[in-house]
C-alpha cells in the first residue's frame, strides 16, 4: 500500500464522477449546461488540473500524496509520520460569496490571503474551497438565504498546539476570523494522530460533496432542559447541519468552480512551499505520447501556458517538443 492509495482518493473521485454524471442527466438545472460545460468534466481536461475534473483531482492527489509521504513518513505509507501535524480549518464570513459569483483571480487571492493569514511563519499546505449553503436562517452574519462559504483546510507543523490555538484565539477575537452565524466556531485545530495522516489529507484534496444549511434551536443544559433568560424567555442558537448534494445544488457547485484549477485553490508557506512548488511541477507534467503530433491540441496549448508561467518560456517549449 503507498500513502496515496490509503487516502482512497481514487474511491471518492469514482463517486463524484458518477453523481456529476447523474446530476448532469436528471437535475431540473441540467438546462443550464452548455455542451462545452458537460466536457469539462471528461479525461481531455485532466491535465490541466480544473477542480470540477475528477481526473485532475486523481492527477493532483497524486502528486500531493507522494511529497506528503516523502516529507512526513520517509516515502512510506502513513502508517506513521515523523513531526507534530495539526489539521487546522479557518473560516470568515467576508469570505462568502453569492451563488452566482464567478471568482476573478484577484478575488481568489483576496480569499487566499484573508484566510491563510494566521497560519504565517509557520509551515503548511492547504487547499481552498466553497461550502455550498443553501438554507440561511435570519440574524446570520451573511445577508442572503444562500452562498458560497469559501474557507480553509490546511495540514500545519511545525508549531506546538498550544501555540496555534492561542495565535487562532486571538485572531477570532480581534474578529479576522468570524463563522457566518454566532455560536459555530470560525477555527478548529486537531492533533493528527498516527496512521490518520492519508485520511486528513484525503479531506484536504477532495471534491466538495455536501451542502450545508444552518437553522435556529432552542438553547438547553446538560439535562436537556430549555435554557431561559431573566425574563422567561427560552434563549436560542443557531446550529448547523449538512447532507450529501443534491442533483441541482451539485450543478450550481459545478457552475462556481468549473472555471478554477487545482494549483490556483492549494495554499502553502513555510517547508510547504517547496512542497506545493513540487507537486505542482509533477502534476504539469503532461505524458506527452497521448498528445497526438500534427494537429491542435488544446490540452498542449493549455498546458504550455500554465508551464511558462511556472518554469518559463524555454523550459516549456522543451518539455513539449
Amino acid at each position: 500500500m503507498t500513502f496515496y492509495r490509503n487516502t482512497r482518493i481514487d474511491y471518492w473521485q469514482s463517486v463524484e464522477q458518477s453523481a456529476l454524471r447523474r446530476a448532469f442527466q436528471l437535475s431540473r438545472k441540467r438546462h443550464t449546461l452548455s455542451r462545452g460545460d458537460r466536457e469539462l468534466s471528461k479525461g481531455r481536461f485532466r491535465f490541466d488540473l480544473l477542480a470540477v475534473n475528477p481526473f485532475s483531482r486523481r492527477i493532483w492527489g497524486r502528486a500531493i500524496s507522494n511529497e506528503l509521504s516523502r516529507f512526513f513518513c520517509d516515502g512510506g505509507d502513513g502508517t506513521t509520520h515523523n513531526r507534530d501535524v495539526y489539521f487546522v480549518s479557518l473560516m470568515d464570513v467576508t469570505c462568502a460569496r453569492s451563488r452566482e459569483d464567478r471568482l476573478t483571480e484577484a478575488d481568489l487571492e483576496v480569499i487566499k490571503n484573508r484566510l491563510r493569514y494566521g497560519l504565517r511563519e509557520f509551515s503548511y499546505f492547504g487547499m481552498v474551497e466553497p461550502a455550498y449553503y443553501v438554507n440561511l436562517q435570519q440574524r446570520v452574519r451573511y445577508a442572503g438565504k444562500r452562498c458560497m462559504f469559501w474557507h480553509l483546510h490546511a495540514l500545519v507543523w511545525g508549531v506546538t498546539r498550544k501555540e496555534l490555538k492561542k495565535r487562532l484565539r486571538k485572531l477570532v477575537q480581534a474578529g479576522w476570523y468570524a463563522a457566518i452565524a454566532d455560536g459555530l466556531d470560525a477555527t478548529h485545530t486537531r492533533k493528527i494522530k498516527q496512521g490518520r495522516l492519508p485520511m486528513h489529507s484525503a479531506y484536504i484534496l477532495k471534491s466538495p460533496c455536501k451542502s450545508y444549511r444552518v437553522s435556529v434551536r432552542d438553547r438547553e443544559d446538560e439535562l436537556g432542559r430549555p435554557i431561559t433568560n431573566a425574563d422567561g424567555v427560552v434563549l436560542q442558537q443557531f446550529k448547523q447541519g449538512k447532507a450529501n448534494l443534491r442533483h441541482g445544488d451539485r450543478i450550481v457547485l459545478f457552475h462556481a468552480m468549473k472555471h478554477l484549477h487545482l494549483d490556483k485553490l492549494a495554499v502553502a508557506g513555510g517547508d510547504g512551499a517547496k512542497l506545493l512548488k513540487t507537486a505542482k511541477r509533477v502534476a504539469l507534467k503532461v505524458d506527452d505520447s497521448s498528445v497526438p503530433r500534427g494537429r491542435t491540441s488544446s490540452t498542449r496549448v493549455v498546458v504550455e501556458g500554465r508551464r511558462r508561467k511556472l518554469h518559463g518560456p524555454k523550459a516549456a517549449e522543451r518539455r513539449l517538443s
